[in-house]
């Protein structure tokens, strides 16, 4: 009997260890404006971080995207593809800090496998677009987007390359750059990585 019991105990602490390892980073991220999310994933790869707010009655979806770990000379992105976990198609929020360190958002549509990465609308509104550039190593994309019910469940990517006089250059194409695709689901908060 006193057997049994220490197994179970065993399996106890052992289930409560794995419950804890597996519990969101994003959960305990704060950000300067005071500004809290209903939702948040930790992305699988990249050390990227989405969290949202979404309001059904306006269609809206308040967004702050985060890449710890990154620098000034490098750039984060975001992004929606309603047609599937991968760079052409995508209508990407973009991030990048200049040479004094202020950060610039931008929207564009990745169109083509050489994209110019240059300004561009989206299929779908964007308002309230800004960036921060914090601790010389995070950079957080906000935005609102105003997206249709068919992209409440979608695929989303995420990407960082470098930057060199002011000029992003193209992100890597091995390992977790290529991993950083997977899909979301606005409402219910379930996402899946690198499909």
């Amino acid at each position: 009997m006193e057997k049994a019991w220490k197994i179970v105990l065993f399996s106890c602490l052992v289930v409560s260890f794995l419950a804890s390892s597996s519990a969101q980073t994003c959960l305990t991220q704060t950000f300067s404006s005071n500004k809290q999310y209903a939702k948040c994933n930790d992305l699988p790869v990249l050390n990227c971080f989405l969290h949202w707010t979404y309001d059904q009655a306006a269609g809206t979806l308040d967004i702050a995207f985060r890449h710890i770990g990154t620098s000034s000379s490098r750039w984060s992105a975001w992004a929606l593809n309603p047609s599937g976990p991968r760079m052409l198609g995508s209508q990407a929020l973009v991030a990048f800090a200049n040479s004094s360190g202020v950060a610039h958002a931008f929207t564009t549509s990745i169109d083509s496998m050489s994209p110019s990465m240059q300004p561009s609308n989206l299929s779908f509104p964007v308002s309230n677009l800004s960036a921060t550039f914090e601790n010389n190593n995070e950079m957080t994309i906000f935005a609102v987007l105003s997206i249709s019910e068919s992209l409440l469940s979608t695929s989303q990517v995420w990407q960082e390359g470098p930057v060199s006089n002011g000029q992003l250059g193209i992100h890597p194409t091995s390992g977790a750059n290529l991993q950083s695709t997977g899909s979301i689901n606005f409402l219910t908060g379930q996402s899946g990585g690198s499909n």
